[in-house]
């Protein structure tokens, strides 16, 4: 919590101040509350305590994380209780609010995707549209995707002519194990034992595999060569957008399959 929602929560909040004033209101000792830097938030000088009675320092805290403190005798607990309540309060109104907003994006994303990618049936611009959409989460990133290739297991970029970083080795490194297995998030790359030589140049990265009725068709994610916090959020978002891209991805090719010299010379 900010140095700035702590002092709104204590000076002008509709239902903390006047709880606030309520506690005060038991004591006429001097009681200081301020924020994590030290600034003064309130000074409540209106007396001081007693000879026998030690100044005590509570922190507030939201989460276990301290965000200010109080300075007093004895009620000064009381007040640093009252305020950690209302800033854990205030910490859960601002999660819910986030969490509906990357509901509206994901709603949003899933109608604008299905209307651009259900647009073409060629493989590389239904790419284009997913790489677009997996560089545009809320905490950054470049888009890529990831196709099987050849015959042995090959991930090969799409769209053809892409940044073809980072390189994928067939069956290794973290792309490797996020095709075979579940959707990850990986904020430090360079410490994690499974990422490749080539995997090593970047920082951060989150991907989920694109499949389609159990068979694995790639990799879509957003990768960073400076550290980047992927959140749990942007994990939903690219699983929304590789649940809408997978099915087009097996379609453009089963498409471009019918269409190719072979196939028509076989007909």
């Amino acid at each position: 919590m900010e140095s700035a929602e702590l002092r709104r929560l204590v000076v002008r909040h509709r239902h903390v101040a006047p709880m606030l004033s309520v506690v005060l209101a038991s004591t006429d000792a001097r009681v200081t509350i301020s924020d994590l830097d030290g600034e003064v938030i309130l000074d409540r000088g209106v007396g001081d305590p007693p000879g026998d009675a030690p100044v005590e320092r509570h922190a507030i805290l939201v989460d276990g994380t301290v965000v200010g403190w109080v300075e007093g005798p004895r009620p000064s607990n009381a007040i640093a209780a009252v305020l950690s309540y209302a800033c854990a309060r205030e910490a859960d109104k601002r999660a819910l609010a986030r969490e509906a907003l990357d509901r509206y994006r994901e709603l949003n994303l899933i109608y604008d995707l299905a209307d651009d990618i259900g647009a073409t049936l060629e493989t590389d611009a239904v790419a284009r549209v997913a790489v677009a959409e997996a560089g545009r989460l809320p905490s950054g990133g470049r888009g890529f995707v990831r196709l099987r290739g050849g015959a042995n297991g090959s991930l090969d970029t799409r769209p053809r002519g892409d940044d073809a970083e980072p390189a994928v080795e067939p069956g290794a490194g973290i792309l490797g194990a996020i095709l075979a297995g579940d959707p990850e998030i990986v904020n430090d790359i360079p410490a994690d034992p499974r990422a490749t030589a080539a995997e090593r140049g970047f920082a951060s990265l989150a991907a989920v595999p694109l499949r389609v009725r159990g068979e694995r068709l790639g990799v879509i994610g957003t990768i960073s060569r400076e550290p980047l916090e992927f959140h749990a959020s942007d994990l939903r978002l690219l699983g929304a957008i590789a649940s809408l891209a997978a099915p087009t991805f097996e379609q453009a090719a089963v498409h471009e399959a019918a269409l190719s010299p072979a196939t028509v010379a076989t007909d």
